[in-house]
């Protein structure tokens, strides 16, 4: 019971922690919009989840997204009222619009997909904090998803999903000129990111992409008196190269060192010593990692150079592929807290 009580403690802890340094976890996220409809993939959570605020000040007059499980017709018919008449969809609609009084959806949220239509071409730029990304796949019907890719050099659909049996296949659509088209050749076709597409998931699936990212907390990598790390697991059939970058969007960023191992004579045992990493953003290659093989990343909290309670900032893993995946990183000062 103890120990329990303990866990939990522990648990509000971060939770806490992460709630209050939310402005030190902000990227801003980048999304093409084109005039009439698109299907988006926002990775960030808005401050304010208010569709109204979020959409403030662009050309978006309609907003939808898909809660229902399951339901593989929900892609064929275009876009619309029709579409939107059937259960499952949340709509927003813009105030000006006559429809506004049917509005059903009231939040805008991050690593959700979206239909956004808008009245012109536009550029959309939203800040929010980074979050955990994590699909939860559907069985044997179609996921209305989107993934962290590269803005410039993207992978094919092939090329993500090839460490995958459920998606191995061409039963992907994706939104173009207002209607849904079926990707026939996947090995033809790169993602885009902020974009959401309809995939099919053969049977059940926990694929996140080509390397899966693991940590200890839900939250991120949440660091104190001990360690933590990155665990990095290579899901295809050949050698994917990461990089790891420290990403500071605020004042506290965290100090972190990197945990080596040491050995000495041959009857020593092995010690662990802490590398300190650079202050403020950096970037370092990972050794590459051949096909399902894992690599940990054990990081640890400088705690003479964190001088307040708590910290937070930004670590991002990048592929050769051109697949990313942002992560928060959290400090924590349990004797400061305790003052």
């Amino acid at each position: 019971m103890v120990m329990q009580k303990t866990n939990w403690c522990a648990a509000a802890l971060v939770l806490l922690v992460a709630f209050s340094l939310r402005a030190e976890t902000v990227r801003t996220q980048q999304i093409t919009l084109t005039r009439g409809w698109n299907a988006v993939f926002l990775e960030v959570y808005p401050e304010n989840s208010d569709p109204a605020a979020v959409f403030a000040g662009t050309p978006v007059d309609i907003a939808a997204s898909h809660f229902a499980r399951g339901g593989s017709a929900q892609f064929v018919s275009e876009p619309g009222a029709d579409m939107f008449k059937k259960a499952g969809w949340g709509v927003w609609y813009a105030e000006a619009r006559p429809e506004a009084f049917l509005k059903s959806l009231h939040a805008i949220l991050g690593q959700q997909a979206y239909l956004v239509h808008s009245k012109s071409d536009f550029t959309w730029q939203v800040s929010g904090a980074v979050t955990m990304a994590e699909v939860r796949w559907q069985p044997n019907a179609y996921n209305l998803v989107g993934f962290g890719v590269h803005a410039q050099a993207a992978p094919t659909f092939s090329q993500f999903f090839a460490g995958s049996k459920a998606h191995r296949h061409n039963k992907i659509y994706r939104l173009q000129n207002g209607a849904w088209r079926r990707v026939n050749d996947p090995s033809a076709e790169a993602m885009k990111s902020g974009e959401a597409f309809w995939i099919y998931c053969q049977a059940d699936s926990t694929y996140q992409g080509p390397l899966r990212i693991e940590t200890t907390a839900r939250q991120g990598v949440v660091l104190s008196t001990g360690t933590d790390g990155i665990t990095c697991r290579n899901q295809t059939t050949h050698p994917i190269s990461p990089t790891l970058e420290h990403v500071v969007s605020g004042s506290n960023s965290v100090p972190l060192a990197l945990l080596v191992q040491v050995t000495g004579a041959a009857e020593a045992s092995v010690s662990s010593r802490a590398a300190a990493l650079p202050d403020g953003s950096w970037s370092q290659p990972l050794p590459p990692l051949e096909p399902q093989v894992s690599l940990r990343v054990p990081l640890q909290l400088r705690q003479r150079d964190a001088g307040v309670a708590a910290q937070s900032s930004l670590l991002k893993i990048t592929t050769d592929l051109g697949t990313e995946v942002w992560i928060p990183v959290f400090g924590i000062r349990n004797d400061l807290q305790a003052n």
